[in-house]
């Protein structure tokens, strides 16, 4: 008993140091799992150095796992609960508008029902779904408006994770030593908010626009999927170790380290080459103006639909972005089959009515000299070289500098290709069924466009380290 042991070290204090590891064990069984034993460094004045027992043990701080914390049936219970909610919550702020416009507009013919139906399959298509009507089919995702799931699902994951236990979890020794709980936590929050997508899907399938059940499935389970990541990224602050140790472990010993290092640098590019693009998505609208006010009022809807169209081309904004992008690359793109607007000729097509394609330059040649617009991502070359020398030391060798440049620019051209793919669909039947930009086609010269910049810098910098 501790009572006795504290008393015979009081009798002989020669015996201490047996005595202290002999109570060890029983002091410890004494503390909670969260936390060891607290270091109380009190000094005892008739013994010196030496600090008495009977504080020790009158110290000792007992905690258990606070009440909180989640683990075990508890954890997956509130994991799903949160994934279904994410989702719901997410469909209701994109619902709604659709709902409130049908309520506003005096030109409505359809009952609440259906207008309820357009808002929801309106979130399967943010979520990544195909939808159908009659012949047509809708497949172009507005970018823009993704980022409302993404966000309030990373949301909804990351107070899930503040809540895990901070003791030694259970790890899968088969997926890369990953933590149980993370684990049981993102797949059924994953479940859930893919279940919801599914069951949408289900019960609008009788609806004249509805989404097809596979895709509304996958779509919402890579969303849910992406929601995640970003969610441990955020709250583990990119501690791979913490999460999945053996999984971090491999990645240190076979990934090179240039390689790791042109993760940001490679970043940097793809948002450099994608805010070009943006910004000449901007300036084409700000220039014709004109031509999509005189289509607006072609249209001759109320002011609510107006409303509505307007923010409708607002969320595809950053798919129009993405093309721009490819057109200063020097692909181009299309909108529809058989059109292509590059460098030197615009051929657009038959448009559909929609005010936003006013933007679009006219049929016909365009002015000599477009081409001078692939300097752009050239110069966002130049900024990946610029960004890889600073995670690399001023005099590393040539190889190294250009390993890290290179890998960097790599990346960039993967992410822009992966984008520009998820860009670009299909807004109707016949012609309306391709547009966007080749996104490999893109990718690829985008790729010999940001190497070309970045091997500038790299190799100015090198002469300049060499002559000094």
């Amino acid at each position: 008993m501790i009572g006795d042991d504290v008393v015979s070290h009081m009798e002989n204090p020669a015996k201490s140091g047996r005595q202290r590891e002999r109570l060890a064990p029983s002091l410890g069984a004494i503390s909670g799992p969260r936390r060891a034993l607290s270091r109380l460094l009190i000094g005892n004045g008739d013994h010196g150095d030496l600090m008495s027992l009977f504080d020790r043990v009158r110290r000792i701080r007992v905690r258990g796992v606070p009440s909180d914390t989640l683990a075990g049936s508890r954890l997956r219970r509130v994991s799903a609960v949160a994934g279904a909610s994410a989702a719901l919550v997410s469909m209701l702020i994109i619902a709604a508008p659709v709902v409130l416009a049908w309520v506003a507009s005096p030109q409505s013919t359809v009952g609440w029902p259906r207008a309820l139906s357009v808002g929801t399959s309106l979130w399967l298509l943010v979520n990544g779904a195909q939808l159908s009507s009659g012949p047509a089919t809708i497949s172009l995702t507005p970018l823009l408006l993704t980022t409302i799931p993404l966000v309030i699902a990373t949301i909804a994951a990351r107070r899930i994770f503040r809540q895990f236990h901070d003791g030694r979890p259970g790890k899968l020794s088969r997926w890369g030593g990953v933590r149980r709980d993370v684990a049981g936590a993102c797949l059924f929050f994953i479940c859930a908010y893919a279940a919801v997508g599914l069951v949408v899907a289900l019960v609008t399938v009788g609806e004249p626009l509805h989404a097809s059940a596979l895709s509304s499935a996958v779509g919402t389970a890579v969303v849910g999927m992406v929601s995640v990541l970003f969610a441990l990224a955020l709250e583990f602050r990119g501690q791979m170790g913490s999460v999945a140790p053996d999984l971090a472990e491999w990645f240190e010993d076979r990934v090179p380290i240039h390689l790791r290092r042109a993760i940001r640098p490679g970043l940097w590019g793809a948002l450099a080459v994608f805010g070009a693009g943006l910004a000449l998505t901007v300036v084409m609208v700000v220039a014709h103006l004109g031509r999509i006010g005189r289509l607006d009022d072609a249209l001759g809807a109320d002011p609510v639909g107006l409303v509505m169209l307007s923010l409708g081309q607002l969320t595809v904004l950053p798919n129009v972005g993405l093309w721009a992008a490819s057109w200063m690359s020097g692909p181009g793109f299309g909108l529809g089959e058989g059109t292509a607007i590059t460098w030197s000729h615009s051929n657009p097509g038959l448009l559909p009515l929609i005010p936003g394609l006013g933007a679009v330059p006219a049929p016909g040649p365009l002015p000599a000299g477009m081409w001078l617009s692939v300097m752009i991502p050239v110069a966002a070359g130049c900024l990946v070289g610029w960004r890889s020398l600073r995670v690399v030391a001023r005099l590393s060798s040539l190889r190294a500098k250009a390993e890290t440049a290179g890998s960097a620019c790599l990346l960039s051209s993967l992410v822009l290709t992966l984008a520009t793919a998820l860009a670009g669909g299909s807004l109707g039947a016949a012609r309306l069924s391709g547009l966007g930009a080749p996104s490999l086609l893109f990718g690829a010269t985008v790729l010999g466009e940001l190497l070309l910049g970045a091997a500038i810098v790299v190799g100015l910098s090198h002469l300049r380290a060499f002559r000094s």
